[in-house]
């Protein structure tokens, strides 16, 4: 690998959130990270993959979903650049419990559970970002939960959009646009409705002046006056 490889995954490791605010040992911990890009749509692992690998997320975005009993796929995170995934092989060997797949062609950093493990075991700082992480994880999720159990479906979609417009937004004079591509369908699968249900919700944000469809798969949240 050339220098200048090297410095290029340093730079994005150092972004990372597993890094922060230990950005500096990010030289010292490239060696087990391999890079790996992906196209659009594309698997990264399956429900029941035995495969013990964690991702960083360089750049792209993923989306990590379930899929329930009956056969239906359930979004449960859409993740985008600085965002790690597959952590729960560093501290089991069992199958993975939910499906990764890009959303529009990623940069993927990868390292094996046992080497990142090692890595944590002897650097607390890494360590408790990664119970940060996971812990914002178990927060999200139950909200999601409290959300499918008690929210209108017109709730439920503002809340999603309140969600990834601070995980993925970019700020615009009127609002803030997430930065992702969304199909009606992966709305749906994200807040436990139907893609037909999702589209009749949409456009009454949008008459609403709460949501405008930017006609691109990507939506800008609006300022509230």
């Amino acid at each position: 690998m050339s220098t200048a490889q090297v410095e290029n995954k340093v730079f994005y490791l150092k972004n990372n959130r597993l890094f922060s605010g230990a950005d500096e040992r990010a030289a010292d911990t490239a060696h087990i990270f391999t890079t790996v890009l992906y196209p659009a749509k594309t698997p990264v692992f399956d429900q029941g993959d035995p495969t013990r690998l964690v991702y960083l997320v360089k750049k792209g975005k993923v989306r990590i979903s379930r899929i329930t009993p009956d056969g239906k796929e359930v979004t449960v995170a859409i993740l985008g650049a600085g965002d790690i995934f597959g952590e729960e092989t560093l501290f089991e060997a069992a199958e993975r419990t939910t499906v990764a797949t890009t959303l529009e062609e990623s940069l993927l950093c990868t390292a094996r559970a046992e080497d990142l493990f090692e890595l944590l075991s002897r650097d607390p700082e890494l360590a408790l970002n990664v119970a940060k992480i996971v812990h914002e994880r178990l927060t999200n999720a139950s909200a999601t939960i409290e959300d499918l159990a008690y929210a209108r479906v017109p709730d439920r979609l503002l809340h999603l959009f309140e969600r990834l417009a601070a995980e993925h937004g970019v700020a615009k004079a009127d609002g803030t646009t997430i930065d992702v591509r969304l199909t009606h369908a992966d709305i749906a699968s994200l807040i436990g409705s139907t893609r037909e249900t999702v589209t009749v919700e949409i456009a009454n944000l949008v008459r609403d002046g709460r949501i405008r469809n930017e006609k691109n798969g990507r939506f800008t949240l609006l300022r509230r006056n």
